[in-house]
């Protein structure tokens, strides 16, 4: 009981923090000067928000409403790339492959450079067995000197060579996670005698 009134209460402080957010942008009069206005927020800040919402409602388990805040993001601006991976990542959890290819397809055409939608791709098609193109989506992400989090697809691309059955290459994604102090929680795969005669 407990703790279902902490998770309630949890989900009414980041609602309440978002409305907050919004309620509180004001507009400046020509002097820099505070009007006290409130004015409404640009498209692109306000999928931004629904998205980052369908986020934290996503890692609380809570898809329905995940779903919800994206279907305002999509709505409010449609080339909002993020919504999309993120719309992906639900429907994978939600076990509807179409629907997460669809979405991380566009996700994609609408932002071929963005590797943290090229991580996610990568991670859904290793997840559904697609192991040869979930390592190209990983290994562009991976390619992007601006990507924020490389050890992340590194774990998933050694995750996915792996389950592809080239330990080899499972090994190699593992020694550049360890570039970034992260291990994979895998042992390196060895080869056992009978295959070295």
């Amino acid at each position: 009981m407990y703790a279902l009134v902490m998770q309630s209460a949890r989900r009414l402080l980041v609602v309440g923090s978002v409305l907050l957010l919004i309620a509180c942008t004001t507009s400046s009069g020509p002097t820099g000067a505070d009007t006290g206005k409130a004015t409404p927020m640009d498209p692109l800040s306000r999928a931004r928000i629904h998205t980052e919402l369908a986020a934290l409602y996503y890692q609380q388990g809570s898809m329905r409403t995940a779903l919800d805040e994206l279907a305002n993001a999509t709505r409010i601006d449609p080339d909002y790339a993020p919504a999309y991976s993120m719309l992906g990542l639900v429907y994978m959890q939600l076990g509807e492959r179409d629907r997460a290819n669809t979405s991380f397809q566009k996700a994609v055409a609408l932002a071929p450079g963005d590797p943290e939608i090229r991580n996610n791709y990568g991670l859904f098609l290793c997840d559904t067995q697609q192991y040869p193109s979930g390592l190209t989506q990983l290994n562009m992400a991976l390619a992007n000197p601006l990507y924020a989090t490389p050890a992340k697809a590194l774990v998933t691309a050694a995750r996915c060579a792996r389950q592809m059955g080239d330990d080899a290459l499972a090994n190699s994604y593992r020694q550049r996670a360890l570039q970034y102090g992260v291990t994979t929680g895998e042992a390196p795969q060895v080869p056992n005698r009978q295959t070295l005669q």
